[in-house]
């Protein structure tokens, strides 16, 4: 309580308490000092930890909330606390995002699902999903397929169907890249050579994440393997997952800023559930990437390179596709040989 009015934060005993009773701080160690009696002396680190829940702390927030704010604030939550936390918030939105991804299925015709691949149909429930919440990357990349000349006077409903292609194609296990037409609509969808603002920065990242996954090895996995992976890994590995996390987020902060911020914030509760569901997904995804792949890298850096590059092939194989080779004489000719 004094280390925290030593840093401008008030500390009550009966939140001291409480946060002990949920597992946020560590309980002190009891010791006997012979005639004089007894001392409680907390873990070296607690006031620090103490200082990051005070600092979070705010009506409304979870103790989940809190033991993941700190988390990422540099605090060294409790392992048991910490772990129920990221178990709590990951699952919790994945099994519901699975449940809308599954209604968004069912509803599919059966004489149409009987013709569909399977892959294709969860591609498809995925990017309907992306395009109902209507998020800054799916505004943008509206926006930008409206460069093209035939949807620049188009109806919302066209523009649409186009972009729902796009969506698709990136939620598929590998990216269609012999579809010329998809290759196309993805390249203005992405505009990767505009400025760098936080809109564009939006798209990259989300079809960079989502190309990511195509550029891994394929493995299925299940709630039940996930979750054994976070009962057994030690917290020095969650540490050095949590700085990954950390690097990612400042690198996309950084150019979503033109550079003239490095450091992205951690002081609301949304933005520390979704460095946790990174994390988590980030745990079982990096054993299908190249050994020592780091999260920032290979999300943000490689594979958005290699969707440019796999871009400019298309739109160049696109190019010269209709093109008739101009001949010997014609050769001859332009080059006097």
């Amino acid at each position: 309580m004094a280390q925290a009015a030593a840093a401008g934060l008030t500390v009550s005993a009966s939140q001291l308490e409480r946060w002990r009773r949920n597992g946020l701080i560590p309980s002190p160690e009891i010791r006997r000092l012979g005639a004089s009696g007894t001392e409680a002396a907390y873990p070296d680190g607690t006031g620090d930890l103490v200082c990051a829940l005070a600092q979070h702390a705010g009506p409304g927030r979870s103790y989940d909330d809190l033991a993941l704010l700190a988390f990422f604030s540099g605090a060294q939550v409790p392992e048991p606390a910490l772990k129920t936390a990221l178990a709590r918030v990951y699952f919790r939105h994945r099994v519901q995002h699975e449940d809308h991804v599954e209604q968004v299925q069912a509803q599919v015709p059966p004489l149409w699902a009987a013709e569909m691949d399977g892959e294709y149909e969860r591609a498809e429930a995925e990017a309907k999903l992306s395009l109902s919440e209507n998020g800054r990357a799916v505004r943008q990349m509206r926006s930008n397929l409206r460069r093209l000349p035939d949807l620049a006077r188009a109806t919302r409903e066209e523009v649409d169907g186009r972009l729902l292609g796009v969506l698709v194609g990136l939620e598929m296990r590998q990216l269609p890249e012999a579809d010329g037409a998809f290759m196309a609509d993805l390249a203005a969808a992405l505009h990767l050579n505009c400025d760098v603002a936080e809109d564009c920065l939006a798209v990259w990242d989300y079809a960079a994440a989502c190309h990511a996954s195509q550029m891994a090895r394929q493995e299925e996995t299940s709630y039940e393997e996930r979750a054994d992976k976070l009962a057994r890994i030690d917290l020095a590995d969650l540490q050095a997952l949590r700085a990954q996390v950390l690097e990612s987020r400042d690198q996309i902060w950084a150019r979503a800023t033109g550079g003239q911020q490095t450091r992205a914030s951690m002081d609301q509760p949304w933005q520390a559930r979704g460095a946790a569901g990174t994390l988590m997904e980030w745990m079982s995804a990096r054993e299908v990437h190249p050994a020592a792949s780091v999260l920032a890298d290979r999300y943000f850096i490689e594979s958005l390179a290699d969707l440019s590059l796999r871009c400019q092939i298309s739109e160049t194989r696109l190019l010269h596709s209709d093109r008739a080779g101009e001949g010997r004489a014609a050769f001859i000719a332009r080059t006097g040989s």
